[in-house]
């Protein structure tokens, strides 16, 4: 009796758990296969016992009488899905003496198998691909749409097979000699990281709002709009996505691999960053994640890109204080009584929301009824901590309704420093800019720390001094002081300064609105 080992994998929140299939045949001299699984499956697994005697018989790699043990190590982590059937089929086919042991090593096989032998595409199988590769597994059979996934990993060899026939004939012909079936090729993605272009010149008026998603696209920064009804916040924040860099091939790969694990593949290399805009009345594992399964929410879903809440305050208190932690670190860790999952989650928050209830707090043509106390409350259902988190802050007010209905329509044009192409141009000036800096590298400047900020973004002593008066009178928090030292260095960065001027730090100031 001889042990085979063959990889397969097992979604693990967005990532991919590398499953080894010891396999081992036992003959009898009479009576059925006995097909034995362990090693924590899930319930889907487990039935899957069912279905490999069907298989196999549809592939005449029948075992015959004896037991056949399957094994999923590690043994101690609970395995999901699906994607294991093909890895399984192949363990049992090998250990049976249907297929070589060598033929089946240092490759990774990845499929759902129906019980006619063919196979189905599963989530997750870049994520599986990537966590293949660190282990040096760099060859991969899989079904071709999943094949088509793996194909963008260029240092990965992707085969695809339709069914169970097709597999065999890639194991037991030569696959690196001459005449071999070639692997999958890249998907066609288009220009790597391609924008398109923003629509932001719809938006009439409201400079001061656009100036703030460049500043926020420039740093990274969170944002949040409030304004009445009608002033456009929605409109604007939609737009913050058009104004973000391009994605570098990495970060395609670290998007587009996310969204295969969550059953979201984009058929190709993701080509725009995600914008999401979960509804207030969302859950919190809905926006955070969690479940049982664990799955992700909808800010793992944005990782890389936007993640929109409109009516931030109508969310619930709870999944809003989740959002603190994944904030600050770029990812969230959701603990179970079993199991612990770290899920990606370094996503760019914009916010929009009244300033009161009935929403016309500061109208300039519409009366507020609402009683300070109620406004006070209303604004209160977001921590301190969180509006902390969330570096610019800008009141908006509708604009002027014969800028909306004007018969020239360069009238409604923005300014020539307004238009979106224009602001696009500056974060890339300011991105490029802040990415010279030996010590910052491609972080963004939202992501730096105290220390960080001691050495890229010295204040001029006037712009000290300024900053150091509007802590003192705006009972600032050391989180908050440095969120405009941060937002300060991007203002620096879009005019190509060093180092951080009182005029910087004055901008800064004026895009924190005071919320009590």
């Amino acid at each position: 009796m001889q042990t085979v080992r063959v990889y397969g994998a097992s979604i693990d929140g967005t990532g991919a758990l590398i499953v080894t299939v010891e396999a081992r045949f036992e003959r009898a001299d009479q009576g059925a296969t006995d097909i034995q699984l362990t090693g924590l499956p899930d319930p889907v697994l487990r039935e899957s016992r069912g279905r490999l005697a069907c298989i196999l018989a549809a592939g005449r790699l029948r075992p015959g009488p004896g037991r056949l043990h399957l094994h999923l190590v590690p043994a101690a982590r609970r395995k999901s899905g699906e994607g294991l059937d093909l890895a399984l089929v192949v363990a049992a086919a090998a250990a049976a003496g249907f297929l070589s042991p060598r033929c089946v090593e240092g490759t990774l096989f990845l499929g759902e198998v129906g019980i006619d032998g063919r196979l189905f595409a599963t989530p997750g199988g870049l994520a599986a691909a990537v966590t293949a590769r660190a282990r040096g597994v760099t060859d991969v059979i899989a079904p071709p749409e999943t094949a088509a996934e793996i194909a963008a990993l260029s240092d990965v060899r992707a085969y695809a097979a339709s069914d169970l026939a097709a597999t065999l004939a890639l194991l037991t012909g030569d696959r690196k000699g001459e005449g071999a079936p070639q692997p999958v090729g890249p998907p066609e993605a288009g220009v790597a990281g391609a924008k398109e272009p923003s629509s932001l010149d719809e938006v009439r008026g409201q400079d001061e709002a656009k100036y703030a998603l460049q500043v926020a696209a420039a740093g990274g920064h969170g944002l949040l709009f409030v304004g009445p009804p009608g002033a456009g916040k929605s409109m604007l924040a939609s737009r913050l996505v058009d104004l973000l860099p391009a994605m570098s091939i990495d970060e395609r790969i670290d998007v587009t691999s996310v969204l295969s694990a969550a059953g979201r593949w984009p058929r190709g290399l993701a080509e725009r960053r995600p914008f999401r805009a979960p509804h207030h009345t969302t859950s919190f594992a809905g926006l955070i994640g969690g479940g049982s399964p664990i799955a992700p929410g909808e800010i793992t879903l944005a990782h890389g890109g936007v993640l929109f809440l409109d009516e931030l305050p109508e969310f619930g208190r709870e999944a809003l204080e989740g959002l603190r932690q994944p904030l600050e670190e770029g990812r969230v860790h959701i603990a179970r009584a079993a199991r612990r999952v770290s899920l990606p989650a370094r996503f760019q928050l914009v916010a929009a929301m009244n300033p009161c209830p009935c929403g016309h707090a500061g109208h300039p043509r519409i009366p507020c009824h609402c009683a300070p106390s109620v406004v006070r409350r209303y604004r209160r259902r977001l921590s301190g901590p969180l509006l902390d988190r969330v570096d610019l802050r800008v009141a908006l007010q509708p604009a002027p309704i014969d800028l909306l209905v004007a018969d020239d329509p360069a009238r409604g044009a923005p300014s020539p420093r307004r238009t979106g192409s224009a602001l696009a141009e500056g974060v890339d000036r300011a991105r490029r800019f802040a990415a010279a800096r030996p010590t910052q590298g491609a972080r963004p400047n939202a992501s730096l720390a105290a220390d960080d900020l001691d050495e890229v973004a010295r204040l001029t002593p006037a712009g000290r001094t300024l900053l150091t008066k509007a802590a003192a009178d705006r009972d600032l928090s050391a989180r908050a002081i440095q969120s405009v030292r941060r937002v300060a260095r991007t203002i620096a960065d879009l005019e190509g300064e060093e180092p951080v001027s009182e005029a910087a730090v004055a901008a800064a100031l004026g895009l924190r609105l005071a919320l009590p």
